[in-house]
């Protein structure tokens, strides 16, 4: 009875992990290699585990938890927000988490809810320029607004404008939360979150979490580890003006709705050993008028013959992607076809466009001056073709907020990293980590003409980056990032080559 009590409370406290922080994500790939067995950890995110949390408790009730959230950053050269990059950068981060638990179904195979709330209110202040970039509220003088952090694949956010006591600023806000139905092996959440779909933790070919969180539906089922289906839906946000409807404000001010894009995406994975796994997918993008019916709600079909019956209106992915574990050593890869033709397959004229991706890990540990050491080796590579992210409709181009779904550099572009990583760990807690990384970017001109070649087109942007970052867990769970960079880039900044000091002091929220 008592074993029965801790295993019940133990998956009790399980949920989504919407802000994991990218050294935990490293941290669990570490431990999957050396288990040498497939974990949905490194292929689906977020994914369920414990969301007991060592921060200090408003509420301190079993059931419900109320976090006090905080961040402070700086950058001598603004973290690449924009275009005048480099600008040094002070960002200020507080914020607010809200979790509930609720067991729904007692017993050996329990049933319970879970969910989280999350408000981010941020603001980010030029020290040495003014920073004043406008905003992006959808309007037909602002309707393709630039990004924040386009070139930073490490930051993501979809709304932004100046502040307005001094002009020396902007605001950009986030709120991100979920509620889940979950099982031994299941479950079923609604919410707006960051999700990825892929093995790599940088950015995946088909939905990476290096675009802004969004609202979405999502499944996950597993069977006894052989077999997990998941299928996700969600609203992207388009930017496009809808110009058949015109709002005035009180001030006479001329405002616009945006037509509404729409993602589909359900993949089912083969864990073929414990040590081999092979996933398929298909992913539709689609202006959300055109599924109005049950066309791609019902993940037990394919989206490509559905596609067909549907005029061919839409946007079709197809794609697979696969880990292999071998002696502390994983191999991962997959690619992405765009809009493909089965029967035209090898002709040259035909539409099927492409994106590629492979890595290699390895893991190593060693003990030094008494101190347990885990280490990673990782390199990836990841490219593609200009018309892959792109559409004859622009509705149906796989963005949201004008950032890439899937590979963070979009189309026309080759991505390139090479890091070594060590955690110092201590009762099995992470202590401290150096992070050794090189990272080589081209971008080109993603474009739907097809006589274009992979960065065959003039004007390539590149961005190289040596860095080193370090990160150490403070007292009361406050984490402390240090980052030196040299950045060497062209046709991306107000100048092409400088050195980067960067420094986070963190409180339950994610770098």
């Amino acid at each position: 009875m008592i074993i029965m009590f801790i295993l019940i409370s133990t998956l009790f406290a399980q949920g989504l992990n919407i802000k994991e922080d990218f050294y935990s994500l490293i941290y669990k790939e570490i431990n999957t290699i050396k288990s040498n067995k497939i974990s949905e950890d490194i292929y689906i995110y977020p994914t369920k585990e414990s969301i007991k949390k060592e921060y200090f408790d408003f509420y301190n009730d079993s059931n419900i938890n109320i976090y006090p959230v905080m961040g402070l950053r700086y950058s001598s050269t603004g973290f690449e927000i924009n275009q005048e990059t480099p600008n040094s950068i002070i960002w200020i981060s507080p914020g607010i988490e809200f979790n509930f638990n609720q067991i729904l179904i007692n017993s050996i195979n329990p049933i319970w809810m879970s969910g989280a709330f999350n408000f981010f209110k941020h603001s980010a202040y030029g020290l040495n320029k003014d920073l004043n970039m406008g905003n992006t509220i959808g309007n037909q003088e602002n309707q393709n607004s630039y990004p924040i952090f386009r070139y930073n694949n490490n930051f993501q956010y979809g709304f932004y404008r100046d502040v307005k006591d001094n002009n020396n600023g902007i605001d950009f806000d986030e709120t991100i939360g979920y509620t889940s139905i979950l099982g031994n092996n299941f479950d079923i959440s609604i919410g707006k979150f960051r999700s990825s779909l892929g093995p790599s933790i940088y950015s995946n070919l088909s939905l990476s979490s290096t675009m802004p969180s969004f609202n979405q539906f999502r499944a996950n089922y597993n069977y006894k580890d052989k077999v997990i289906l998941t299928f996700i839906f969600g609203d992207l946000h388009s930017n496009i003006i809808d110009s058949s409807y015109v709002y005035e404000d009180e001030i006479f001010d001329n405002k616009y709705p945006l037509i509404n894009r729409r993602i589909y995406n359900h993949r089912i994975d083969f864990n073929i050993k414990k040590n081999f796994r092979i996933g398929l997918y298909e992913q539709i993008i689609s202006m959300s008028d055109n599924t109005g019916s049950l066309s791609y709600i019902n993940p037990f079909q394919f989206f490509w013959s559905e596609q067909h019956q549907n005029n061919d209106l839409d946007n079709l992915q197809i794609g697979f992607d696969f880990d292999y574990l071998y002696k502390n050593n994983r191999f991962y890869g997959g690619m992405l076809i765009d809009e493909w033709a089965p029967y035209d397959t090898f002709n040259q004229s035909s539409h099927n466009w492409f994106a590629r991706q492979i890595g290699y890990s390895k893991v190593f540990n060693f003990v030094l001056l008494k101190q347990n050491i885990d280490g990673i080796l990782k390199y990836e590579y990841s490219s593609a073709e200009p018309q892959v992210y792109t559409h004859k409709f622009d509705i149906n181009i796989p963005s949201h907020h004008n950032y890439p779904i899937g590979l963070w550099s979009g189309g026309d572009s080759i991505d390139k990293r090479l890091s070594i990583l060590f955690f110092v760990i201590k009762n099995r807690k992470e202590q401290f980590v150096i992070n050794l990384s090189l990272q080589n970017t081209r971008f080109g001109n993603p474009n739907y003409d097809e006589e274009l070649s992979l960065l065959g087109s003039d004007n390539i942007k590149s961005r190289d980056l040596i860095s080193i970052q370090f990160k150490k867990t403070l007292s009361y769970s406050i984490n402390l990032y240090f980052k030196v960079g040299y950045y060497k880039t062209e046709n991306l900044y107000s100048e092409d080559n400088f050195l980067d000091f960067s420094t986070s002091l963190l409180y339950n929220i994610k770098n």
